[in-house]
């Protein structure tokens, strides 16, 4: 199987669990790379820097949830700004988890969502 195809899968798997789980309207629990510490997702960077794109996968399948969520309370929010803006993305992730390495990877995350959507001008 290609790293393309297992990226793919995993991006699909992870959704769907966050839309199950979401319909559920269960208590959000993460999964997956979500759990990974920021100084270990640092680490992995430095080793392999293609591991950053099954960490960015794992982003946006998280961010596709948020955005559902979000777009429910606020209508004028585009779900699109973070996957439209995956490299700033990237990088505001890589730096909240340089400035709290003991956080978990999801935080950083969602830090960077926010972040975007301040930019994009939505609350």
């Amino acid at each position: 199987m290609t790293l393309r195809s297992n990226t793919v899968k995993t991006v699909f798997l992870l959704s769907l669990a966050l839309f199950v789980s979401h319909q559920a309207k269960a208590e959000t629990s993460i999964i997956g790379l979500g759990n990974v510490s920021c100084e270990k997702y640092l680490k992995l960077l430095e080793i392999s820097p293609r591991s950053e794109e099954k960490f960015m996968a794992w982003a946006q399948g998280y961010i596709s949830g948020l955005s559902n969520d979000l777009s429910q309370s606020n209508p004028t929010s585009n779900p699109n700004d973070f996957v439209s803006n995956m490299t700033y993305g990237s990088e505001k992730i890589k730096q909240s988890c340089t400035e709290n390495p003991e956080a978990k990877f999801y935080t950083a995350v969602v830090s960077a969502f926010h972040d975007i959507e301040k930019h994009q001008g939505a609350e």
